[in-house]
């Protein structure tokens, strides 16, 4: 299997039919001693090397790749920020587990404070390591790390879900029957959503279960961390749907 390369759009340029690529995977595939006349495999399809710079690398398209690893359901993880490298860690792992997409928010209780500039390296950051992680588990899809979203601009996203399972430290409702319920529905787009390190305030809790499509669930009688309930919940809801 030839080795993927992940090259976003503003990367790609057209030129006499075949596309030529800049940034960060020319270094890579340059480092990996490439040369001219190899295949490689960028984003979904195969190209060979028609020529290279130091800065760029021409690419005659060859036909799509085999799709690999790609979930059947479209999973959204609507994660609140957390401190150190506890985001680092959780969108690695959950693009590892098959989410499709990832939306870091900002709630009353998240530590971290971040201003426009902060909140695009961050991104840029988060964006790579998704792109790492999929490449990694050889999934052949793209995942997005989304803009970062304040809390209120985060629940109108859920209008783009069939379902969001809210995980809540209060709830007695039963995980499973929610998750039969949208296997029995067949449903292609659901969410996850997990809060900070101290949860979501009451107020906010309150308005997420008053949201139609949101089913309120626990994980148990233990208390988990963030980072951990984002995992355990996006495990069951992943396998259960991939049956």
């Amino acid at each position: 299997m030839a080795r993927r390369f992940i090259v976003r759009n503003e990367n790609i340029e057209e030129s006499n039919g075949n596309i030529v690529i800049s940034g960060d995977e020319v270094k890579h595939i340059q480092v990996l001693r490439f040369n001219v006349g190899d295949v490689v495999h960028v984003n979904d399809s195969m190209y060979k090397i028609v020529s290279m710079t130091r800065d760029t690398i021409e690419l005659e398209y060859i036909e799509k790749a085999q799709v690999l690893g790609v979930p059947k359901t479209n999973i959204t993880l609507y994660m609140a920020f957390l401190k150190s490298d506890k985001m680092d860690f959780v969108v690695q792992k959950a693009v590892e587990l098959g989410v499709s997409k990832i939306v870091p928010f900002f709630s009353s209780n998240v530590i971290v404070k971040l201003d426009g500039k902060d909140r695009a390296k961050r991104k840029d950051k988060l964006q790579k390591i998704a792109d790492e992680a999929c490449k990694q588990c050889g999934r052949t899809d793209t995942i997005e790390v989304a803009e970062f979203l304040d809390f209120g601009i985060m629940k109108k996203d859920f209008a783009s879900q069939e379902k969001v399972f809210f995980a809540y430290e209060a709830s007695k409702e039963s995980l499973r029957s929610e998750i039969n319920e949208a296997k029995s529905k067949k449903l292609e787009n659901i969410g996850v959503v997990i809060g900070a390190e101290g949860g979501f305030t009451p107020k906010e809790a309150d308005e997420l279960k008053g949201i139609e499509n949101v089913a309120v669930v626990g994980l148990g009688e233990r208390i988990l961390r963030a980072e951990t309930a984002a995992l355990n919940l996006l495990s069951i809801v992943i396998y259960e749907m991939e049956e």
